[in-house]
C-alpha cells in the first residue's frame, strides 16, 4: 500500500469517477501521507476543464487533516518540438510538479518510433517535466524505452512505474509492458536513480493500491531502495517543493 501517491485523476479528467474531496477522505481512511492530483491536460479528448482549473488548484490547502496535498497535471506532449498543452506560466507559478507523456486522442500526431523518441527527449530536456508517466507502456505511441530511460536519468526526470498498466486482467499488452518496464528499471539502476510508483487511479478504490506491482517486483528487478515514494524528503527535494 502506497503512503504517497502522486498520480490521481478526478472527474475533471472527463473519464474518472471521483472528486478531490472524495480522494482526500479516502486518503484519510488509508492513513496516507501525501497525494497529488494530476488530471489530464486540456488537449486530451473529453477533458472537462481548461487552464484555469490547473491554475486555481493552488487555492486548495497544502495540508488537509495531516495529508500533504500536491497539485499537478498529466500533460500531453503535443508537437514535434516536445511542447506541452499547459502554459509555462502555470507550470512555474501554479503547479508543484508536472507529469507528461504522449496520449492517444490528444493533439500529438504519431511520427513513428524513432521520431517519437526524439520528440520525447526534447520534452525531457526542456526542464518542464518532472515525471514521465507510464513510459514502458507504448501501445498508443511507440518509443524506444531504453533511450527514453537514459535521457530521463541524465536530466534528472523521474521514470514512473505505473500501476494502471500492470493489471493483467485489464491490459492485453501486459507481457510487453513487463518487458519494457524491466528495461526501464535496468537503466535506472545503471545510473543509480530512483523511480516513482504511481497508481494512475481513476477512482478512490484504487488509490494507493500497489498490489499488482508486489507480484512482479522480483521479475522486473525493482527493489525497495529504488522507490522514491519511500523517501518523502528526497521526493520533495527532487520535485523542488518546499515542505
Amino acid at each position: 500500500m502506497l503512503k504517497i501517491d502522486l498520480h490521481l485523476h478526478t472527474i475533471a479528467s472527463g473519464h474518472a469517477h471521483n472528486t478531490i474531496l472524495e480522494y482526500i477522505n479516502q486518503a484519510k481512511k488509508l492513513k496516507m501521507k501525501m497525494i497529488g492530483f494530476a488530471d489530464h491536460g486540456p488537449s486530451l479528448d473529453g477533458v472537462a476543464v481548461n487552464e484555469w482549473y490547473y491554475q486555481l488548484q493552488k487555492r486548495i490547502p497544502n495540508t488537509i487533516d495531516g495529508i500533504r496535498i500536491l497539485k499537478s497535471i498529466e500533460a500531453n506532449i503535443i508537437n514535434e518540438k516536445g511542447e506541452l498543452d499547459i502554459s509555462d506560466k502555470i507550470i512555474t507559478e501554479d503547479l508543484d510538479y508536472v507529469i507528461a507523456n504522449f496520449h492517444d486522442r490528444s493533439a500529438y500526431n504519431d511520427l513513428g518510433e524513432k521520431r517519437n523518441t526524439e520528440v520525447m527527449i526534447k520534452a525531457i530536456k526542456s526542464g518542464k517535466i518532472d515525471i514521465i508517466s507510464h513510459p514502458f507502456a507504448i501501445k498508443e505511441v511507440k518509443i524506444d524505452i531504453e533511450k527514453i530511460s537514459e535521457a530521463a536519468c541524465l536530466h534528472n526526470v523521474l521514470l514512473e512505474v505505473n500501476i494502471g498498466y500492470l493489471i493483467e486482467r485489464w491490459i492485453k499488452e501486459y507481457q510487453e509492458n513487463l518487458l519494457g518496464l524491466g528495461k526501464m528499471i535496468k537503466i535506472a539502476k545503471k545510473y543509480n536513480k530512483k523511480v516513482i510508483i504511481g497508481s494512475d487511479t481513476h477512482n478512490i478504490w484504487q488509490l494507493g493500491d500497489d498490489s499488482p506491482l508486489q507480484k512482479i517486483k522480483k521479475i522486473i528487478g525493482l527493489t525497495e531502495k529504488m522507490i522514491i515514494n519511500n523517501y518523502p524528503k528526497e521526493l520533495m527535494r527532487q520535485l523542488k517543493i518546499k515542505e
